[in-house]
């Protein structure tokens, strides 16, 4: 019955990776190019995006009260209503408004994805699992990618996110065959803050931190420095994609074997050269190759961060624990669009990314430190 029930968590899981992946890849330049927001408006907009985030703990309370199966069909659903009111949106509070809706879903989706996958899967093949949830992923995101280049080519911004959105709705429908079992291990509704958690708090923090910087400030610098286009930002995203196809099965593999420490303080090495790179060079092919390292290089953190807690924390407290992480993390995430926007508006852009590098630079010997940390 796991096995069975992951595959079917594995299609709806790719379906909706690919309305994730055409949201990502027009977005953006929705905001940028199509409504003209400045800097600090799209900054604003990607720090609402996060907000979510801060209740996750309140999400997954609620959530509790209905069997995981339905959580994940309700997550789905809430994404499709997001993507279609982005086409009657063409003011900042329109659209900060249909990005907490669509958010609340994606962040939904993923605490209740991890919980799903590891309720589906054994300690020995957790790591595997994830890694070929994020391989079958990335080929979602190729398909997004090509989807958002062909469209893009003959149509409007706003046929982009209503195919979207029918791709999140048959990945709804597609989560109503897992067959839930009689005696489910249900979430805890609890909010769990322990300090034997600690390492997973920090990392998350670190994370997100890592990650918002990619999300908000290296898009920023493609788009409003090097002026790319929505058809050659899907190109990089589906190059990217392509590149995750090939090295997510081997970065589950490569923290199976490593750890999630060593792994995680490789990962963190190598973003701080990409970093060091955004803020140093102004040759736009070397941007868009690292841009790419960039986004590859994320896969280590979802991967080798949802190994470690699903090790870390018992069945019973994981769901909560990861509302927790996500909550914590969050309060960062929500604040770093804003603020920085700020200061690469006063500073420009090799300030933030110099700062982002000593985050790195933090995470990595964390991590270290962590390949040290014995699990309880």
């Amino acid at each position: 019955m796991k096995e069975k029930n992951f595959r079917i968590l594995l299609y709806s899981f790719v379906l909706s990776s690919v309305a994730v992946a055409m949201y990502q890849g027009v977005y953006k330049n929705y905001l940028l190019d199509h409504l003209s927001f400045s800097p600090s408006q799209y900054g604003w907009v990607d720090g609402m995006k996060e907000l979510p985030g801060l209740f996750a703990v309140g999400i997954v309370f609620i959530a509790s009260r209905f069997t995981p199966k339905a959580v994940w069909i309700c997550s789905l659903v809430v994404i499709a209503a997001g993507l279609v009111l982005y086409t009657v949106s063409d003011n900042l509070l329109f659209i900060i408004i249909f990005t907490l809706i669509y958010s609340t879903g994606t962040h939904l989706r993923s605490i209740q994805g991890d919980y799903l996958v590891t309720d589906f899967s054994t300690e020995r093949d957790r790591s595997y699992k994830f890694g070929l949830i994020a391989s079958y992923n990335a080929v979602a995101s190729l398909l997004g990618m090509g989807l958002v280049w062909g469209i893009s080519t003959v149509s409007s911004f706003e046929i982009i996110f209503i195919i979207s959105s029918i791709f999140a709705l048959i990945s709804a429908i597609a989560g109503v065959k897992i067959v839930q079992a009689k005696s489910y291990s249900s979430p805890t509704a609890k909010l769990v803050f322990k300090r034997a958690y600690t390492p997973y708090y920090l990392l998350t923090i670190l994370s997100a931190t890592r990650e918002m910087f990619f999300i908000t400030f290296g898009t920023l610098l493609l788009i409003e420095t090097f002026n790319t286009s929505v058809q050659l930002m899907a190109l990089l995203m589906a190059a990217h994609s392509i590149c995750a196809i090939i090295t997510r099965p081997l970065v589950g593999k490569a923290i199976q074997r490593w750890g999630e420490g060593r792994a995680l303080a490789v990962n963190y090495i190598l973003v701080t050269i990409v970093f060091v790179g955004y803020a140093l060079f102004d040759y736009v092919y070397l941007i868009y190759f690292l841009f790419i390292i960039d986004d590859v290089l994320v896969g280590f953190d979802d991967i080798g961060i949802s190994s470690f807690v699903g090790r870390l924390v018992p069945r019973d407290e994981l769901s909560a624990t990861l509302a927790m992480g996500s909550t914590i993390a969050h309060v960062v995430a929500v604040c770093i669009p804003i603020l920085g926007a700020v200061v690469w508006t006063m500073f420009g852009s090799m300030i933030i990314f110099l700062i982002g590098a000593i985050v790195t630079i933090i995470a990595a010997l964390f991590s270290f430190k962590l390949s040290n940390f014995k699990l309880i």
